[in-house]
Parts: C-alpha cells; sequence; structure tokens
C-alpha cells in the first residue's frame, strides 16, 4: 500500500502549513510565515521544495499565506483556493507568477490531482470570505486539516465522518481568553461564530469522531498568547476520559508544534 502521510511543518496563530504526502503527490495545504521557513521545514523531513505538487490554501489570512508569494516563484506549484481567496492573493502577491497555475475551487466540489488522489473542500465559518477546510482521499483512505473554525457545522461533521486522521483547531482556552490582555471587541471575534475553535469544542468533536472510527488526530493552531499545548492536551484527553476512552486505546492525539515539523499522522 502506497504512502499517505500528513504532516504539520508548523502550526498555530503565527503561522500554518501542513505536508501531505499521497503515493507520489507532495500536497501543501497552506503557507504561513515565510518562504525560507517552509523549505527549511520541509528540509527537516527530507522533501525537496520543487517537489510539491500543489498548494491548497484555506483562506485569506496573512498566517495561511505569507510565505506563498515567495515560494511559488522560486518553486512553481499550481495554487488551489476559491475565488475569493485568489483575489486577495493576486492583490497580495508583489511579483507575478504563471496565472496558469491559479486554480479556482468550488467548496463541495472533488479536485482531481491524479495518481489517485483527490480533495474535497467544505466552507467554513470563518471572517474570511471563501474560508474552506480541505479533505485529501487516496486509496480509500483519508486525511482532513479542519483549522480556523468558529463552530462545526453539519456539513463539516459529515465531511469528516470516518476520516483516517486529521489535524483539527483547538486554539484557545475560554479562561484564559476572558482573563488575558486582548481587547473586548478581539476576544468577541475570537470566541464568536467566525472566530476559532476552542479546546471545549475540539474536545466534543474529537469525541464525535471516534464514535464514527477516527482513531489519528493532532490538535493544532494553538493561540500563542490565549493556550498552551499542556492545556489543549489536557482539556481534550480529560473529557474524553469521562466517557471512558483514552490515549492510545481508543485514540492517539499529539499536538502540533509551532515552529518546527511534528511527528506525522500516517495511515
Amino acid at each position: 500500500m502506497a504512502s499517505f502521510e500528513l504532516i504539520p511543518l508548523f502550526s498555530g496563530s503565527s503561522g500554518n502549513s501542513t505536508l501531505i504526502k499521497a503515493g507520489s503527490k507532495n500536497i501543501l495545504i497552506d503557507a504561513g510565515r515565510n518562504c525560507k521557513q517552509v523549505c527549511c521545514a520541509l528540509d527537516l523531513i527530507g522533501v525537496s521544495p520543487d517537489s510539491i505538487d500543489a498548494i491548497f490554501i484555506t483562506h485569506s489570512h496573512h498566517d495561511h499565506l505569507d510565505a506563498l508569494d515567495v515560494f511559488v516563484r522560486k518553486y512553481p506549484a499550481d495554487i488551489y483556493a476559491t475565488s475569493s481567496t485568489h483575489k486577495y492573493i493576486a492583490r497580495k502577491c508583489s511579483k507575478p507568477h504563471p496565472l496558469s497555475r491559479d486554480v479556482v475551487i468550488e467548496p463541495g466540489q472533488v479536485t482531481d490531482l491524479g495518481d489517485g488522489v483527490t480533495v474535497l473542500s467544505c466552507n467554513t465559518p470563518h471572517d474570511a470570505a471563501g474560508s474552506v477546510c480541505y479533505k485529501v482521499m487516496f486509496e480509500g483512505r483519508s486525511l482532513m486539516v479542519m483549522t480556523d473554525l468558529g463552530y462545526i457545522t453539519d456539513d463539516i461533521r459529515d465531511m469528516s465522518r470516518g476520516v483516517d486522521g486529521v489535524l483539527i483547531e483547538a486554539n484557545y482556552d475560554k479562561r484564559m481568553l476572558v482573563y488575558g490582555p486582548y481587547p473586548e471587541d478581539l476576544k468577541a471575534r475570537i470566541a464568536g461564530d467566525r472566530g476559532h475553535l476552542s479546546n471545549d469544542a475540539c474536545a466534543e468533536m474529537i469525541r464525535d469522531m471516534i464514535d464514527e472510527g477516527t482513531y489519528n488526530f493532532i490538535l493544532g493552531h494553538l493561540s500563542e498568547n490565549n493556550n498552551t499545548h499542556e492545556k489543549a492536551y489536557l482539556t481534550v484527553t480529560e473529557y474524553l476520559r469521562r466517557f471512558a476512552l483514552e490515549q492510545n486505546v481508543n485514540y492517539n492525539i499529539a499536538v502540533a508544534n509551532r515552529y518546527e515539523p511534528t511527528k506525522g499522522i500516517s495511515v
């Protein structure tokens, strides 16, 4: 069986990029931070930047696409995004890249990358026009990147049912956000229906996904100021323990590193 792996290169409010290796295809989900940092992260896991076949952008916020402009001029790859996100990318890019490589995706439709690899997108409730999440499918298996969610919609729930592994957002601890230094309007944005997923909401979704057959989870997109690795991990695992669900028995959960690659999910 050909290899199929999800590897967070880095994940957090300061920048996000995830590599999915599916047989002969290397796919990036988002390209945050900067080109040098993406390339260094790829080098750490033994992947050449010029082997990237496609880059799927979830939405137009800087922590998901700051590296894109330079990266695609140095290492040409097809860019997949919704029309709203492509419009933002066109305004942001300081120098042109071949527009023939810009592919507009429609949420809910499947993109065929060839060699048995397909990608499904789904609208996400976030404060960026055209925001989506992605599920990559290969040889009867599936991996998903699910971040920047104000809440879990029915469509996201349906799309995630039975996936083999997922990078899922655990952005903030509710108490840290409430008593933290952010202004009240920013706190409301983060906790709102077009903001981010809390540790508690993440835990509830993971329990539902375990019930549907998912075993492998990586918690990602943690806030630097309103969360910690320990709080995210303990909030989720202690919640699951209430339902007699245990780490390494009913599920496996890791937390993505903010600045360097995390051991991936291989299915």
